[in-house]
């Protein structure tokens, strides 16, 4: 029996553990840096940055998903970012994952969301197919651009 529940604070290490799971099982080429405390302190704070969901196949956690909101000028209105969804691999091909993306979608429908967006490794094959075989759209005209922190530094202390 599949449960998806809000994560709360008392699963913040369990959440470190996913997360790092995540980070082996996609070989994830950047440094994982987060910590429990990031994770405390970030997801559930009073106005938190971010929001978890665990997943439970007969209370064995099986996976998770961190998401946010965000906003588009071109529709004037919110979006759902999905930052990370994981499904341990014992559990992937059991439509956890579909069941997952399904909870989201309800929650961005309730959130008058315009968009539901998220990212792939664009070496991570299964994951695209996955999403393009349940409707989602592969956007070839955008290109996503990142600064570390050195580099937010370097360019913030830039004179005007």
């Amino acid at each position: 029996m599949l449960e998806i529940l809000p994560a709360k604070i008392e699963n913040s290490e369990l959440l470190l553990k996913l997360i790092k799971e995540l980070a082996v099982f996609e070989n994830f080429p950047y440094e994982i840096s987060v910590t429990k405390t990031d994770i405390e302190n970030n997801l559930f704070k009073s106005n938190p940055d971010a929001e978890a969901i665990i997943c439970y196949v007969n209370k064995e956690a099986c996976g998770f998903a961190v998401f946010y909101y965000t906003f588009s000028t071109a529709t004037g209105r919110r979006g759902l970012h999905l930052d990370d969804l994981y499904i341990r691999p014992e559990f992937q091909g059991q439509g956890i994952g579909k069941k997952v993306l399904r909870y989201l979608s309800r929650l961005a429908v309730e959130q008058h969301c315009a968009r539901f967006e998220w990212w792939a490794l664009k070496t991570n094959d299964p994951a695209i197919k996955f999403y393009q075989k349940i409707g989602a759209k592969k956007l070839d005209e955008l290109c996503v651009f990142r600064m570390e922190e050195g580099d937010i530094s370097e360019l913030a202390s830039k004179s005007i």
